[in-house]
């Protein structure tokens, strides 16, 4: 109890420790003094807003003039970027054009020199059949036989020279037959061109001098071209005149 005591009369004495009695602000003087540096707060910022251009050395106005000449000129370069792609599809579709007819003159070009060379075989041979003229044995002789198949597909093509020697009093009547040696499923077989049920005057020509000879024909599916035998034959009657074999590789 007197321990108690003590500690009473040590809290609530003169000996005590000391409290601190301070003013307290009224509730409106601290809401006018907030409000006071929020306004002031404000005013600053406007400030630096308006005078930026000051403190970074650019102004509202030119920046403006600036995104508008920008506007414009991104307004002008969209209209040449659609001019020079306008340009672009119609030098293409020339570019097209010229491409087809490069590819149409080349094949002309091609076919001139076929021809070409066609006219000066039969310009040498004309020359060789002149300079040799009356001197040449009597009947019908070939000269330039040749048999070429026609790309990938199961036809040939065959062309010769025939010519006639001696006195040569009267034309030559005619008409060629092929005879196509054929291996199909290890068969072999002899093919006729043309067809002999056609009659004997088919495919017939005649000359005095020389005739240039050509034709084609087509071998069955599968089946391998081993040699070739042409035929001149005589029209009327059939007699085989002249006959030339060519073994195909």
């Amino acid at each position: 109890m007197r321990g108690l005591g003590r500690r009473l009369r040590s809290s609530f004495s003169i000996g005590s420790s000391r409290m601190a009695i301070r003013s307290q602000r009224a509730w409106y003087w601290r809401w006018l003094l907030n409000l006071l540096m929020m306004v002031v707060v404000a005013l600053a910022v406007w400030w630096l807003v308006q005078n930026s251009y000051r403190i970074t050395g650019v102004s509202f106005e030119e920046a403006r003039q600036q995104m508008n000449a920008l506007t414009e000129e991104n307004v002008e370069l969209k209209k040449d970027v659609e001019s020079a792609r306008g340009t672009l599809i119609e030098r293409d579709r020339q570019l097209q054009i010229e491409k087809a007819s490069q590819v149409e003159l080349a094949r002309t070009v091609a076919q001139l020199q076929e021809e070409n060379a066609s006219i000066k075989e039969d310009l040498g041979f004309l020359r060789k059949l002149m300079s040799s003229a009356g001197a040449t044995p009597e009947g019908v002789g070939v000269s330039d036989l040749k048999i070429e198949r026609e790309g990938g597909s199961r036809g040939y093509r065959y062309r010769m020279l025939l010519t006639q020697g001696g006195q040569r009093k009267q034309d030559f009547k005619g008409r060629i037959q092929v005879l196509a040696r054929v291996v199909r499923n290890n068969e072999a077989t002899t093919l006729t061109f043309p067809d002999p049920a056609a009659g004997d005057t088919a495919g017939a020509f005649e000359f005095r001098f020389y005739y240039k000879a050509e034709g084609r024909f087509v071998i069955p599916e599968g089946a391998a071209l081993k040699s070739v035998e042409i035929r001149v034959l005589a029209v009327p009657g059939g007699q085989v005149k002249l006959s030339r074999t060519i073994n195909m590789p």
